[in-house]
């Protein structure tokens, strides 16, 4: 489970025999990722061409914003999938 949240979402799950829901996991995440540095990118780009700090996010500020959002559906989902995964280990006997 702390793979899930700490690292990148869906390692854990991947790991967990779950392969399908943790790529997709870790799909979703790393496009969050990627479309939040990209926004960081352009961001520290048009504050370095135009030496005014851009206070309203700079042109590219609505990819960040999806960028955030995507990383924490894939985090919240992750959360689900390794408290579905702890909640299973429980009832299985060995």
């Amino acid at each position: 489970m702390l793979s899930n949240l700490l690292s990148v979402p869906g390692i854990g799950t991947f790991l967990a025999g779950r392969r399908v829901t943790g790529v997709l996991q870790m799909t979703l995440s790393s496009l969050g990722f990627v479309l939040s540095f990209y926004w960081f990118a352009a961001f520290l780009v048009e504050w370095w061409r135009q030496s005014v700090f851009p206070w309203e996010g700079g042109s590219q500020f609505r990819w960040g914003l999806i960028g955030v959002g995507l990383y924490a559906v894939a985090w919240v989902w992750g959360l689900a999938s390794g408290l579905q995964i702890r909640r299973a280990s429980r009832t299985t006997k060995p």
